[in-house]
């Protein structure tokens, strides 16, 4: 497929922004920092970074560590909605170890409020993580989703924590009805395998495809990405890279895909009956971007996705031009 020329593409992501405290491990002893966070941001910022005109709606508390969140997504270029400010900022403790996979323990709310919401329609609505799990604002977001998704493409992350989540049955019956009101699903293997324990991972796919989602893409740590749709099954290997920490790698993947698709002119309502129609070349170039996307993240510590200016230095082949 040729890339259509467009304008920017237009982006409302909706979850929970925190603070990550990041604790590693090392021969001195823990060493502490903190950084802004959580699956929602990330993906946002990762949109904003390849060009993407993003509106984010979040909560933020009365706190110093929310004036940080704030002005990280104003200086990446985000623009952010929220209810006037109350309450403390959420945290997530994050655990790393020697080979960079995080373990996460949470002290966290969400309660969305009244929002006010960016005026005119977006082409793509990202919604998920914690913000789709968690009462009372998980009843907002559905709300939100159902509002735009008549002139949007509905891209939906479930990235369970199992310790917030913790009655698996509940948590899988949520993210099948969010899958089937979704136009693309992301989730790790690890997600899928957690959520569906007593079923084979290419059964889950068939059951979100069989649903009404139109593509499906699972991530698999190193050993790379499947991809889906109801007629094709495209599996990338991962490429072996350095890796600092795997924080936000899973959304860079998000943002990686949602920007392959915009350039592609595959986002928006309009477009939605093209995307289970794909055919294999154009599911490995929108992969690739987003694999590249993740790999590139994960060599930096803490969540930090490329720009497009790095993807295309570092692109991958088969990546959109």
């Amino acid at each position: 497929m040729t890339p259509t020329p467009t304008r920017a593409t237009r982006a409302l992501v909706i979850g929970e922004s925190l603070i990550d405290v990041l604790v590693t491990e090392g021969p001195d002893g823990e060493s502490v920092r903190e950084m802004p966070g959580g699956s929602p941001m990330n993906t946002a910022i990762g949109l904003a970074r390849q060009g993407v005109d993003v509106a984010f709606v979040t909560e933020l508390g009365a706190d110093q560590r929310a004036d940080t969140i704030e002005q990280r997504l104003v200086a990446e270029g985000v623009d952010v909605y929220t209810a006037p400010r109350a309450g403390r900022t959420s945290t997530a403790e994050a655990r790393i170890a020697a080979n960079g996979a995080a373990d996460y323990s949470f002290d966290l709310s969400w309660n969305l409020g009244e929002v006010p919401l960016p005026r005119g329609d977006a082409d793509v609505v990202h919604f998920g993580s914690l913000g789709a799990a968690l009462q009372p604002g998980s009843d907002t977001v559905d709300a939100l989703v159902e509002r735009y998704a008549a002139a949007a493409t509905v891209t939906f992350d479930p990235n369970i924590r199992a310790r917030v989540d913790r009655d698996p049955d509940a948590a899988r019956q949520r993210v099948d009805r969010h899958a089937a009101r979704s136009d693309i699903v992301k989730a790790s293997d690890e997600d899928i395998a957690w959520l569906n324990p007593d079923d084979p991972l290419d059964a889950v796919i068939d059951r979100w495809l069989a649903g009404g989602t139109a593509i499906v893409v699972v991530t698999q740590a190193e050993a790379g990405i499947i991809i889906a749709t109801a007629d094709h099954r495209v599996r990338l290997s991962g490429r072996p890279v350095p890796v600092a920490d795997t924080i936000g790698g899973g959304d860079a993947v998000t943002a990686g895909l949602i920007a392959a698709l915009g350039t592609l002119g595959l986002l928006g309502a309009e477009r939605r009956d093209e995307l289970g129609a794909l055919d294999e070349a154009t599911l490995r170039r929108i992969g690739s971007w987003a694999q590249r996307t993740a790999e590139i993240t994960v060599t930096r510590a803490g969540a930090e996705p490329p720009t497009s200016l790095e993807m295309l230095e570092r692109s991958a082949p088969g990546a959109p031009a």
